[in-house]
């Protein structure tokens, strides 16, 4: 994945690696491997096995589904019951696809703020999704939600206080974030059109 974002990937990769493992050296409590030391092979391993995730098939239901659920939307809600194929079809594709759009979504700001001095953790800080550090040498966190009432791996233990949390969308109010991205930069070039193209650039159907 990370090879098709960049020409220059190898680069991108060693300073994910070098500011992440530059950052939990100051700040080992926020390691999200307890058992396991911090070092830089271990951060270099998590970073690599996350940026060159490349799966992004939309794939057929590995599952039966529950024909009782159907029954209930058509008894309950009224649904057609000459959808229901079409239907339970649709709900396992929405499914997958709302299950990979929060790591696109990372990956997606990456590609156009890396140039602006941020990089990926790789799930290796609790609460920390994107680091950039600063002309002054503090440290600017960063934790990406796709929507304000959804969780990601990294908010597991995560410490309140400690990162800004930038949401893609309101999910109560239906409208998009874009604009409130605490970078000035990096916001110019992101927005709801440009991550629809990223996304449909990226995924297929099997």
């Amino acid at each position: 994945m990370i090879k098709n974002l960049f020409f220059n990937w190898e680069e991108v990769v060693k300073k994910c690696i070098d500011l992440t493992y530059e950052y939990l050296k100051e700040n080992p409590k926020t390691w999200t491997e307890k058992k396991k030391q911090i070092t830089r092979e271990n951060i270099s391993y998590k970073i690599q096995q996350f940026l060159f995730k490349d799966d992004f098939r939309i794939k057929p239901p590995g599952t039966i589904p529950d024909e009782l659920v159907a029954d209930m939307l058509e008894e309950i809600c009224g649904m057609d019951s000459r959808l229901r194929t079409s239907q339970q079809k649709a709900y396992n594709q929405q499914k997958q696809i709302e299950m990979k759009m929060g790591f696109l979504l990372e990956l997606y700001v990456l590609s156009n703020s890396f140039e602006f001095g941020w990089v990926q953790t790789g799930d290796c800080i609790r609460g920390v999704d994107m680091l950039k550090k600063t002309e002054d040498g503090s440290w600017f966190e960063l934790q990406i939600k796709n929507s304000n009432n959804t969780t990601n791996s990294s908010s597991a233990g995560f410490i309140k206080g400690k990162a800004i949390i930038w949401h893609r969308r309101n999910a109560m109010q239906g409208n998009d974030n874009w604009n409130y991205f605490p970078d000035e930069n990096v916001k110019k070039k992101i927005s709801e059109n440009g991550f629809k193209k990223f996304l449909i650039n990226h995924f297929s159907i099997e």
